[in-house]
């Protein structure tokens, strides 16, 4: 008895373990992409000349475009 209460204390525990992981895992994109958005918001200031470079996977701010770079 003592041996299956063991088993199973450590099953809900490693089962509490994993569920807590999994929902780290799927909430934490979500806040770096919004501190992402936060920062290129702060970075792009107020004005509106600059130049986007190559392509890539960043937005540019002015056309919008995938580019590679910002300057």
């Amino acid at each position: 008895m003592k041996k299956y209460l063991t088993v199973l204390i450590c099953c809900v525990a490693i089962g509490i373990g994993l569920n807590v992981h999994i929902q780290y895992v799927h909430d934490h994109p979500k806040k770096i992409s919004i501190a992402l958005t936060n920062i290129e918001a702060l970075a792009q200031g107020e004005t509106g000349n600059g130049n986007c470079r190559f392509f890539g996977s960043v937005d540019c701010p002015y056309s919008g475009d995938k580019v590679l770079y910002v300057e």
